[in-house]
């Protein structure tokens, strides 16, 4: 969130402990045992009283590096603007796009998302269309319905100037949305 963090009364504030670190262990449900061994972890989370109206996010590791992307409509007092924050990490390198640093939205619908900032283009694309719901704070109670996509099918790519820094498509991604009038199942 950057800057945006320090701004007092925002409706949700969004944060990433863990882009990328290795899990090993057990997990027990419903009577079945899950096993990882030397898997891929990502953790994060949100607080607040409600959830943008609308928004987007995408979460996906892959050979090499990570990445996160949110897109969310953020009432700030008598206005409301479009906010953006995306991390890549990238061999060894960090690439952050965001508002505070110039990010703009050119794309934002249903499953697709492109940012400029600078030279750097960031595009994200949903390839899978069955999602669950999932409840979501409005005014502090769990009473909205969003979509969720928790291990889904999506393409992601990140250039520079034209040059492509990264091309990945993974059945490993999460991706969530939620816009006026889309259907929930």
């Amino acid at each position: 969130m950057g800057p945006f963090r320090y701004v007092p009364l925002m409706e949700c504030r969004h944060s990433v402990f863990s882009m990328r670190h290795t899990v090993n262990g057990r997990l027990c449900i419903n009577g079945r045992t899950y096993s990882f061994t030397d898997g891929t972890g990502y953790i994060e989370g949100d607080r607040g009283r409600s959830f943008p109206s609308q928004y987007a996010w995408t979460q996906c590791s892959f050979e090499g590096g990570s990445l996160m992307l949110s897109v969310a409509e953020i009432p700030l007092g008598g206005f409301r603007f479009t906010g953006v924050i995306s991390v890549i990490q990238l061999g060894g390198k960090e690439y952050r796009l965001a508002t505070y640093l110039g990010a703009r939205v050119l794309k934002n619908s249903r499953g697709e998302i492109v940012l400029r900032q600078g030279a750097l283009t960031l595009k994200a694309t949903l390839l899978d269309t069955s999602a669950y719901s999932l409840a979501a704070p409005v005014d502090g109670a769990m009473t909205r319905l969003i979509r969720e996509n928790a291990a889904c099918h999506a393409r992601y790519h990140l250039s520079r100037g034209g040059r492509t820094l990264l091309s990945v498509e993974s059945f490993r991604a999460s991706f969530e949305y939620e816009y006026p009038g889309s259907n929930i199942p």
